[in-house]
């Protein structure tokens, strides 16, 4: 048996609930997936709050996740069981256990210098970060604003442009300005007075931003002089392009290789994700409550307790 997060109607974090059901077992083509670490990404409590669409009958949640396969199906040639792994699966990665139908397309082989736990949250936050700055291209020399930037997505992103020679300039709560600073991101605070500290810190102008906020923050930077053209917003909605003339290019614009490209990142020591908190997979509930109440800087984290050592790992250390 297995245990699965569910919920089978909308709602808030308290309709989630441990489940379990039958391992599931590898056809042709497939791999399966014992989970270590499953990601938590704001999109999930949207998806469960019913933001896109009611949920028709059961669902699964979270999309993001790390692990060890131990099981592959006919045909398999590029995994192989032992083999740690990171990856993506909508609707259900916060389980024990995930079967793999495209492991072509969404499962990768951890590279030597990433933790496996930093693995298991890049799944969306990385690709929407890749794709919303391949949007805005920064070039050296530049000025970027990011906001958010000690969120899961901004922590990326900022470092992604500081990486392409863009000096950033990152909002984020003062408990999180230090951390900015040791990856050169010049932070300043958001909320009230935002629009003089950034005239401030940027007095000959910002070129592009990224902005996780609402429309509001598009006003902002619009009036600030940042073409719109240049500006990539991921928080308020899909009617920006026509009302502001911004772009949303986000996780669905990624490239297969872009998952790979920020694993090795990271390995190199380019890019630094931290791991906010993590919890038990049976603390879910308040996993998510701490994402929304908590605003972390970087990942919030499921783990799934391990196996107990089989005989033959306890032979291995005591003979």
């Amino acid at each position: 048996m297995t245990r699965i997060v569910q919920y089978s109607e909308n709602g808030d974090v308290d309709r989630l609930r441990i489940e379990e059901a039958d391992t599931p077992r590898t056809g042709p083509g497939q791999v399966r997936v014992r989970v270590l670490y499953a990601g938590l990404n704001p999109v999930d409590w949207k998806i469960l709050g019913g933001a896109f669409g009611a949920v028709d009958g059961t669902s699964g949640i979270g999309a993001d996740f790390s692990g060890v396969v131990d099981e592959v199906g006919d045909g398999i040639e590029d995994f192989a069981p032992g083999d740690l792994v990171f990856g993506g699966l909508p609707h259900h990665a916060q389980a024990e256990h995930l079967l793999i139908e495209d492991p072509d397309e969404r499962l990768d082989k951890v590279p030597a210098g990433l933790g496996i736990d930093t693995a298991a949250g890049l799944y969306i936050a990385g690709r929407t970060a890749i794709a919303g700055i391949r949007a805005i291209a920064p070039t050296e020399g530049e000025t970027v604003y990011v906001s958010g930037a000690s969120g899961g997505v901004g922590i990326i992103a900022a470092q992604i442009a500081r990486d392409l020679g863009a000096r950033v300039i990152g909002s984020a709560s003062e408990a999180n300005h230090a951390l900015l600073r040791s990856l050169g991101i010049e932070p300043i605070a958001y909320g009230e007075g935002i629009e003089d500290r950034l005239r401030e810190a940027a007095p000959e102008g910002i070129r592009a931003a990224y902005s996780t906020q609402d429309a509001a923050e598009l006003d902002l930077l619009i009036d600030l002089g940042v073409p719109a053209g240049r500006i990539v917003s991921i928080g308020a909605g899909p009617g920006v392009v026509e009302s502001h003339g911004v772009r949303t290019d986000g996780e669905a614009k990624a490239r297969r290789e872009d998952l790979r490209w920020l694993a090795q990142a990271i390995a190199y020591g380019h890019i630094h994700v931290p791991v906010a908190r993590v919890f038990a997979l049976d603390e879910v509930q308040e996993a998510y409550r701490h994402l929304q109440q908590a605003h972390p800087a970087g990942k919030v984290l499921l783990r799934v307790e391990a196996k107990p050592l089989t005989p033959e790992q306890r032979a291995a250390v005591i003979g």
